[in-house]
């Protein structure tokens, strides 16, 4: 079991609690900080697709492992693995500033994506949202080139990008 992982317990429903629910009101801190990361939780996870959040609920709060959530929803093992990390990757990065803050923990030392870092971020994020699922990646790798100067030798930076950066 990894030691990361909460697990739903019989004294977390002794306390009062239903780990089906969400957190609320009652598990304000006298300072609001709990209160605070509650809604900051709640909201990196609405944040998340459905799969993702059902997921996350029956992973960490209910405790079933990822064979026990396979059977239930008969998707593949190594197809929910992706699917938590992914998840993980979308929480720590909605969630780090919060946290970050907190526990004066260091931004995480992740390559610099080139879209991002560029100065006309904001029209190469509309030239990517404007590309149809039919349409593939290489005409706006041309325009990148040509108009923005951004050199890639891959598409994975634009589908990673697409994916993590423009939520």
């Amino acid at each position: 079991m990894s030691r990361e992982r909460i697990v739903y317990q019989n004294w977390i429903v002794e306390l009062g609690r239903d780990p089906t629910t969400t957190w609320d009101e009652q598990s304000r801190s006298p300072d609001g900080y709990n209160l605070k990361i509650i809604n900051a939780v709640n909201r990196a996870l609405s944040l998340l697709d459905e799969d993702e959040v059902s997921f996350i609920r029956a992973f960490y709060i209910q405790g079933l492992t990822c064979r026990q959530i396979s059977v239930e929803t008969e998707r593949a093992i190594y197809k929910l693995e992706s699917l938590h990390r992914g998840a993980l990757k979308k929480l720590r990065k909605s969630l780090h500033h919060l946290l970050g803050e907190k526990y004066h923990i260091p931004e995480p030392d992740n390559h610099i994506c080139p879209l991002c870092a560029h100065p006309r971020s904001d029209e190469i994020n509309r030239l990517l949202k404007s590309k149809t699922d039919q349409e593939t990646w290489k005409p706006i790798i041309r325009i990148l080139r040509r108009r923005y100067g951004i050199v890639l030798s891959t598409t994975q930076i634009l589908v990673g990008h697409h994916k993590y950066h423009m939520m």
